[in-house]
């Protein structure tokens, strides 16, 4: 590509030293390929739980470890996400490391239905090693994509637009799981249609490894912004100490600012939070007489929902009006969620009364579940960029290890205290909301990196007004 017809000069700047390419939209429409591959990649047996128990002659409790590999294994594979992410030409290598390990995951799990048959009694004793491997392959290199919204955004984009790239790098990644909700049911309709699904699963990780592999550099040409050019320099060498040593030192860095602390403990547990509740819908909406079905389109309805109320409210916040305001715009968000919750569980049973306060119908649950859904997707883009705003100049992909740390953490909690639990789960899914907006409100955010961009602009203007005057006094004298 040429860079004469794949770039425009950066608004924001007077000078023509940052650039947007527009191949930043193939970029991040490749990596969200990526993202949504692997979250459709890990809810691969939940949604046809049934048919893949009598497929492969299995337990319940085995499909359900299968989802949860993803929590386990991420947990220790996050540091060593952000090691690869931040070595020279680290992007790259990480998008082919992932994108590669999940085409062999799939080729894993696809084996057993190759070299036998469902008729074959010895099916279970085959597939069942094949499959946990390749979740796990799936769930080890999750970390790599997770970690990256951030980093990516600021790499590519400009000042104007990185709240935006942020908000669909981690939004599609959760279209992943409203798209294998609806889609796989359809597809495996009987127990001998689930090799259907490993196939063409099989094929989009192909598809997106080859796409990888042909083309998805590290950086642009030239930055798009300054905090892209100190970005950029921010890279380690090829020894291991020296890896260690700088994340070491990172993390310790953000372990003694408070307000980063407080933040990405609000991101992480607002998002593992709201999944596990938003996942016991069908337990929940049962005693007012909705079925599973309806509550599937509840849960896809919350998703939607948090990916346009992310979309809406990171052009909001990319706006040069707002560009200071994320800490009022999260807040605002949080107590949307709070009060859409709380509309939502007026509706149904709790730990404290029996019987609904107010009557519900299935367009009140499905209103008040998607703007919970609208308020929560639009607090977390916002959660990302504060962090990367806090924490500047270190690698914005620090943030997102703390935020999916405290996923990750929370998730498994939960998976342990949700089962038979949904009218606890109601109560505390509003109080930890309730907490993070208080959370929020005690944090500094200081905008570091935007603080740190305007004055490397002015100084690039003045140096060049400085030049265009020595050289008038220079035509003056001669």
């Amino acid at each position: 590509m040429s860079n004469s017809d794949t770039t425009v000069e950066l608004s924001l700047s007077s000078s023509s030293v940052y650039h947007l390419y527009r191949r930043r939209f193939y970029i991040i429409s490749l990596f969200g390929f990526l993202a949504f591959n692997q979250c459709l990649f890990w809810l691969t047996f939940s949604p046809i739980a049934r048919n893949a128990e009598i497929y492969y002659n299995t337990t319940e409790a085995t499909i359900d470890l299968l989802l949860n590999w993803g929590n386990i294994i991420c947990i220790p594979t996050f540091p060593l996400a952000y090691l690869l992410l931040n070595k020279q030409q680290g992007l790259r290598f990480s998008m082919i490391l992932f994108a590669g390990s999940s085409f062999v995951a799939c080729l894993l799990r696809i084996v057993p239905s190759i070299i036998t048959w469902s008729s074959n009694v010895q099916l279970h004793s085959i597939a069942v090693p094949f499959l946990h491997a390749g979740q796990i392959l799936n769930a080890a290199c999750a970390p790599l994509v997770q970690i990256s919204v951030s980093q990516i955004s600021c790499i590519w984009f400009g000042p104007n637009e990185r709240t935006r790239a942020t908000t669909f790098a981690i939004t599609i990644n959760n279209f992943g799981a409203a798209v294998g909700f609806l889609i796989s049911p359809w597809i495996v309709d009987t127990p001998d249609h689930v090799p259907r699904l490993l196939y063409i699963h099989a094929g989009l990780a192909f598809v997106a490894f080859a796409l990888t592999v042909i083309y998805f550099p590290s950086h642009p040409p030239t930055a798009p912004s300054p905090a892209a050019e100190r970005l950029s320099s921010y890279s380690c060498d090829g020894h291991n100490s020296s890896l260690l040593q700088r994340f070491m030192r990172d993390l310790w860095q953000c372990m003694i600012t408070p307000s980063f602390m407080l933040l990405s403990i609000v991101g992480g547990l607002t998002t593992g939070t709201f999944s596990a509740w938003t996942g016991l819908y069908d337990v929940i909406l049962a005693p007012e007489n909705y079925t599973e079905e309806q509550a599937g389109w509840f849960g896809f309805s919350s998703i939607l929902a948090g990916m346009i109320g992310g979309f809406c409210l990171g052009a909001l916040a990319d706006m040069h009006r707002f560009h200071r305001s994320l800490k009022i715009l999260m807040i605002s968000s949080l107590i949307g969620c709070f009060l859409s919750i709380v509309w939502f569980e007026l509706s149904v049973h709790t730990l404290f009364y029996d019987d609904a306060i107010i009557s519900s119908t299935p367009i009140t649950i499905g209103l008040s579940i998607a703007l919970a859904g609208l308020f929560q997707g639009a607090s977390a883009p916002l959660i990302f960029e504060s962090l990367a705003e806090i924490m500047f100049p270190l690698p914005e992909s620090i943030s997102a290890l703390a935020i999916n740390q405290w996923n990750n953490v929370s998730g498994l909690i939960l998976l342990f205290l949700a089962p038979n639990r949904y009218k606890l789960m109601n109560l505390l899914v509003l109080i930890v909301i309730g907490v993070c907006i208080l959370m929020i409100a005690v944090s500094k955010v200081t905008y570091q990196r935007r603080n740190d961009e305007r004055t490397r602009l002015l100084d690039q203007q003045h140096d060049k007004s400085s030049k265009t005057e020595h050289s008038c006094d220079s035509s003056i004298i001669n």
